[in-house]
């Protein structure tokens, strides 16, 4: 799992600045028109300036000389700014929207083909919750600063640079006012973001966190009640639940106080311009058109530094899911393996061999420890022991899930670290389990594993493991649609389709993990017959939980602590009279 890197709030402008390549024209056109549109609004209260001061000269002339078209084109003229200088600011907003819909698209297609590419590792050390939040949420809350956020807090950082600059052409000497307080507003600012950065990180983590529990309450709520554990699982909730809280008040506590204290600044300034002003008109070195534009710049100042804390925590937020989102991006992906050797299918034998295999999944807690064992082509072995023995992790590491840290294991003789990780899946066919069927239709839900397969072929593979008979029952036959969720099947309905989906694939290789667990008597029964069928020809691991249904294989491997404690038929060790023996014989009791 790759070391999360700490990104600085440069750091992720930069690297977001690549994803706005494609965009680039259009992103700099926004903020060129934002640039034009706020200067258009800036100048427009030095111009009622000079409107009020020409009225003034108006009525010190006595009410002579004044050109009623000069003004009427004059007021017109700061209208058509005013209108040109708010529209320019909606149109950038529509450019961001656009923009933001764009990155974000990109963001999920690299999202989605990176957790295709990372180790099986980072799925099963992440919450599924925490990653759903980073691709939704996260995503939202990005789009969002894109598109608004963004665009908000860009505006008014424009505006206090422009108004600033109008400020010195108005009168340099009450601007200074604004020169003092202004970096001290921006100093606390800076202060309370610091803070407030990890609290906001710290929040978006914990939505994730909350995600993942209500998905696993919701997706669990029978067995929750079941075992009365509701109030259990309420506390559990309410802990999750106050650290979100906790760091979502903390984050708005201290991000809070940004605002009244850039508003107690800007009030601090308009007060002291109010009475120095006032002192420059009496000594007659500034007019009352310039105090006037100045109280206004004084104004347009109050809107972005009041919204300046607000803007700062959306900004704050959307760069902190933007950071979870490179989290994701900067995992590292299983090695590259186009360069290793390809599997010819049509020739696998099937012949599997563990030489002296050592694992862990973490360095310091080794599972394995000299694990050897052999299955000849079309063999059939079972696999036993108790619950933490390895007989999942034995699976894990043939199919390449997790590589092993020290021996070998072969496939007709081959290291399958040579061959390429996609093609040696390819030889392989599981049945887990826990069914798994997505939202689609019956027809292509059996034919997941061969996208080409013909309607004919996955109406024979139906014939063959027993569910055509209830398929056809269905509404819509095979083009009936369900899912995951689906009240139509039950659940040993949907464990032959997938059965009938690893016939329809093919594999020279088959790995059973208690596929008839969930099925009653009389569908284990026709479950049974078919796999049998199936598994003629083909090397069959079976992962056993039920000692029963694996008297008939060739070998069964008793695993305890990671270790192969005992390997024979079940005849040969029930004589043996071990490990394998008193479990069957407290399983038959």
């Amino acid at each position: 799992m790759a070391k999360h890197k700490k990104y600085s709030y440069i750091e992720l402008f930069k690297r977001l600045s690549n994803y706005l390549h494609k965009d680039r024209k259009k992103f700099i056109f926004a903020i060129a028109i934002l640039v034009v549109g706020n200067f258009l609004l800036a100048v427009t209260p030095k111009l009622v300036g000079n409107i009020l001061d020409y009225l003034s000269q108006y009525v010190s002339r006595g009410y002579v000389g004044l050109n009623e078209t000069y003004l009427i084109l004059y007021i017109l003229g700061i209208a058509g700014l005013y209108i040109m200088g708010n529209g320019a600011t909606i149109i950038a907003s529509k450019i961001t929207l656009i923009i933001s819909r764009d990155v974000s698209k990109e963001f999920r297609k690299e999202l989605y083909e990176k957790l295709n590419k990372v180790p099986i590792n980072y799925l099963d050390t992440h919450s599924s919750g925490d990653i759903m939040a980073r691709l939704t949420n996260d995503l939202i809350t990005f789009e969002s600063f894109i598109s608004n956020d963004l665009t908000d807090f860009l505006v008014q950082i424009l505006i206090i640079i422009l108004v600033f600059i109008m400020m010195i052409v108005v009168d340099p000497y009450l601007t200074t006012i604004y020169a003092v307080l202004l970096p001290v507003s921006f100093v606390i600012t800076g202060i309370i973001t610091k803070i407030t950065k990890k609290n906001f990180k710290l929040q978006q983590s914990s939505v994730g966190e909350l995600n993942g529990f209500m998905g696993d309450i919701f997706s669990n709520h029978t067995l929750i009640k079941s075992y009365n554990m509701e109030e259990q699982t309420k506390e559990n909730f309410d802990k999750i639940n106050q650290k979100f809280h906790k760091s979502y008040v903390k984050a708005k506590f201290y991000s809070g106080f940004i605002f009244p204290m850039t508003l107690l600044i800007s009030k601090v300034g308009y007060i002291l311009i109010s009475m120095i002003g006032a002192i420059f008109i009496l000594k007659g070195t500034l007019t009352i058109g310039e105090f006037l534009a100045f109280m206004l710049y004084g104004q347009l100042l109050n809107g972005p530094l009041s919204q300046f804390s607000t803007s700062m925590n959306q900004v704050q937020s959307g760069l902190s899911s933007l950071e979870r989102i490179f989290e994701i991006i900067d995992e590292e992906e299983e090695t590259d393996e186009t360069q290793l050797a390809k599997l010819d299918l049509d020739n696998v034998k099937g012949e599997i061999e563990f030489q002296n295999v050592e694992f862990g999944y973490v360095p310091e807690k080794q599972l394995f420890y000299d694990v050897s064992l052999k299955s000849e082509p079309g063999m059939v072995m079972a696999i036993v022991g108790p619950s933490g023995a390895g007989k999942t992790t034995l699976i894990n590491v043939l199919m390449r899930f997790y590589d092993i840290n020290g021996g070998k294991i072969l496939l007709d003789g081959k290291d399958i670290r040579e061959i390429n990780r996609e093609e040696l899946r390819n030889a392989f066919g599981m049945v887990l389990q826990d069914s798994w069927v997505f939202n689609g239709t019956i027809a292509e839900n059996i034919s997941y594993g061969k996208e080409c397969a013909t309607m004919e072929e996955i109406v024979e593979v139906s014939k063959l493991i027993g569910c055509d008979s209830f398929i056809n029952l269905l509404p819509n036959g095979y083009d009936t649609v369900i899912s995951e969720e689906d009240s139509q099947l039950s659940v040993g309905e949907k464990q032959l389709l997938v059965l009938a989906r690893t016939v329809l694939s093919n594999p020279k290789i088959l790995i059973l993990d208690e596929a008839t667990s969930n099925m009653d008597t009389r569908t284990e029964n026709m479950v049974t017959s078919a796999m049998e069928h199936m598994m003629e020809g083909k090397t069959t691991f079976i992962i056993a939980h039920r000692l029963f249904t694996i008297k008939n294989a060739d070998k069964i491997i008793f695993m305890k602590d990671g270790d192969i404690k005992e390997v024979g038929s079940h005849e040969e060790l029930l004589k043996l009279d071990g490990l394998y023996a008193e479990m069957y014989k407290k399983a038959s009791s």
